[in-house]
């Protein structure tokens, strides 16, 4: 079942981290169920090619013509949606029971027989490709209920991991209690460079558009002022950082610390939300809507439920919370 490629050049991540050097390896040595790990290579695989495919992204929409589509969320769907949502839904067909996707206007069967269940955003920020910014992909895997397919909270999860794709690929995943970083290299097999990652309980950034700050809520305006002026309870001053890609302000949130996020609600729970602060609670992080742990919210009205998102270093989100009223009310438009 391990289908990624071994490299025998690869054993330098070994020597580094202690940890087997490649993905295929890791979920082996991990001790990783069959079926689960299965799962997660498949995961690998697609972005992977979706990695691939990004790469001549420039060269493939110069020849391109025709509009763009509108998804179930209302957004503009350019063809690299729909090839990164066509490359994920192809890996998973045989692996899982069933897969949810952003780009899907229903749970999209797979095989009956299987024992998990995969939601996952296949290319986050693709609005960002024009001008070749980073985008990601987001996916959870949790234990399939042919009765009620994705309806438990993220305390369901068994794994879950995004990719970033930027300078380089990289992919990290947690799963059983541990987030660990690879590296895509050039052939095309994922190699542990990061391993353990641990998400500083403190650090230096806050992330959000700030151009909102009209219509954020007091608590989370009186954090912000605080947080310029070294006035929160961290004492110290902070800096801002905001790319408008999730998968990038998550990323280095996870390795730099402090917290990212969007005070409306309008990042989807099942396969950005929950996923996300699954990787940060294994890292030592958390992720929380504003009052309530994102991994104990429940979806409410089907497989595009959206929340307030706040991730990031533990203490500093815990600083934002206790200041109370730091979720937006919805808006009609804009991000």
């Amino acid at each position: 079942f391990f289908k990624l490629q071994f490299s025998a050049n690869s054993y330098k991540s070994e020597k580094i981290t202690g940890l087997p050097a490649t993905l295929r390896e890791y979920l082996f040595e991990k001790n990783v169920e069959e079926e689960l790990a299965s799962v997660v290579l498949a995961a690998g695989e697609a972005c992977c090619e979706i990695s691939n495919e990004l790469r001549r992204l420039p060269l493939k929409q110069r020849d391109q013509t025709g509009a763009s589509n509108i998804n179930i969320q209302g957004e503009e769907q350019t063809p690299i949606d729909i090839v990164a949502n066509d490359i994920f839904l192809a890996r998973m067909k045989a692996t899982v029971a069933a897969s949810a996707s952003e780009e899907e206007d229903s749970v999209v069967p797979g095989d009956s027989m299987k024992r998990y269940e995969i939601a996952f955003d296949p290319l986050d920020g693709s609005s960002n490709l024009d001008v070749s910014m980073p985008t990601g992909t987001i996916f959870g895997i949790a234990p399939h209920k042919p009765s009620r397919p994705f309806s438990a909270s993220g305390r369901s999860l068994v794994a879950a991991g995004y990719a970033i794709y930027s300078s380089c690929t990289e992919l990290v995943i947690s799963i059983e209690n541990e987030t660990v970083g690879f590296t895509l290299n050039n052939n095309d097999t994922f190699e542990v460079s990061r391993a353990p990652i641990i998400c500083p309980p403190r650090g230096p950034y806050y992330s959000l558009n700030e151009a909102r700050e009209p219509d954020w809520p007091a608590g989370l305006r009186r954090w912000i002022h605080d947080a310029k002026r070294g006035n929160t309870p961290a004492k110290q001053k902070y800096s801002s950082r905001y790319v408008c890609s999730l998968c990038a302000d998550v990323h280095r949130t996870l390795l730099k610390g402090g917290w990212a996020g969007n005070p409306r609600p309008h990042l989807r729970l099942l396969y950005e939300a929950a996923p996300l602060a699954f990787v940060l609670q294994a890292a030592g992080g958390l992720g929380s809507d504003g009052t309530t742990n994102l991994l104990d919210i429940a979806p409410s009205n089907g497989i595009h439920d959206r929340v307030c998102v706040f991730l990031g270093s533990k203490l500093d989100v815990e600083d934002l919370i206790s200041y109370g009223d730091v979720q937006q009310a919805p808006q009609k438009s804009g991000s």
